[in-house]
């Protein structure tokens, strides 16, 4: 996107290299990662914060403006200032209508995510950049090229956002939806357990079918609250957008009755190639103590 973005007229006055400032200032939010380094906990929960926010982009584009300005001696400052500002938002506006959401409001933490693609969309490639490419081979403009894919990402946002509609409607009860990985115009769907049930059910939508896809524990009961009463536990599953428990992971333990494990998984971001495995998954075991020890693994459904 920061590579079209840089290829317009508009941006001109940047000069020659317009598109690898834009390329850099596009991608510059995802910096946040190296908070990993600080910690599983800070990586996860503030990546998508700062440098996503309202507040954050006039900072790193004024930051960035002023870098390319020095480096470059090209144009005037306003031209690098105009560029930076509209690639670096350019990254938080195409991160929201996504999964898990961004922190545009930061340091409030509330998410927006409009669940309507998932992170990595080969139709992102597809309108950014195969027909951009084949555009300039048949010698359209640079600008007319890009000008074109950018056009079309806003339309196929909008395909997105009626394909969901669609494909909720074919859903036979109320559900949650969540883009399903690497398969555009495909919906992860649940339901959302109501004070009692016992049971979450699972859909595999799109904007002309429903497949059931399975009915799996629902949160709760003494080991799921000793679980989520455990810094791990509850860090290990605030992401989960369907948090559920795989009730034939759940038993004694032969040699100790007085163990329970219990499997926990996310059914939302599971794979439509391989749909019998679960990402986020923990296996966690409770002790009559309420003692809580965790082993990550692959968890996949019974047959």
């Amino acid at each position: 996107m920061g590579w079209r973005i840089g290829q317009l007229d508009a941006f001109r006055g940047v000069g020659p290299r317009a598109s690898l400032v834009a390329l850099i200032a596009a991608n510059l939010p995802d910096l946040d990662i190296v908070l990993y380094a600080l910690g599983r906990d800070v990586g996860t929960w503030e990546h998508r914060g700062f440098t996503h926010s309202l507040l954050g982009w006039p900072m790193l584009a004024l930051a960035g403006a002023g870098a390319s300005f020095r480096w470059l001696r090209t144009g005037r400052l306003g031209d690098h200032v105009k560029l930076w500002a509209v690639a670096v938002a350019s990254h938080a506006l195409m991160d929201v209508p996504t999964t898990w959401g961004t922190q545009l409001l930061w340091p409030n933490d509330h998410r927006f995510g409009l669940e309507l693609i998932f992170i990595v969309d080969p139709m992102f490639w597809v309108v950014l950049g195969v027909l951009p490419w084949l555009m300039r081979r048949s010698g359209t403009t640079a600008n007319r090229a890009a000008t074109t894919g950018i056009l079309l990402l806003g339309s196929w946002f909008g395909v997105a956002v009626v394909g969901k509609a669609l494909a909720l409607a074919q859903a036979p009860e109320p559900v949650v939806a969540v883009a399903g990985p690497l398969a555009p115009l495909h919906w992860t769907a649940f339901t959302v357990p109501a004070a009692g049930d016992s049971e979450v059910r699972r859909y595999f939508l799109t904007p002309w079918s429903c497949e059931p896809a399975g009915t799996f524990g629902a949160p709760g009961g003494p080991a799921w609250d000793a679980v989520m009463a455990t810094h791990t536990g509850e860090r290990d599953t605030w992401m989960s957008m369907a948090p559920a428990v795989l009730s034939e992971e759940i038993a004694a333990r032969p040699d100790d009755p007085a163990v329970t494990r219990l499997a926990i998984v996310d059914l939302a971001y599971t794979s439509w190639l391989d749909p019998d495995t679960f990402r986020f998954g923990h296996t966690y075991s409770v002790a009559a103590d309420g003692t809580v020890t965790r082993r990550g693994e692959t968890h996949r459904r019974a047959e």
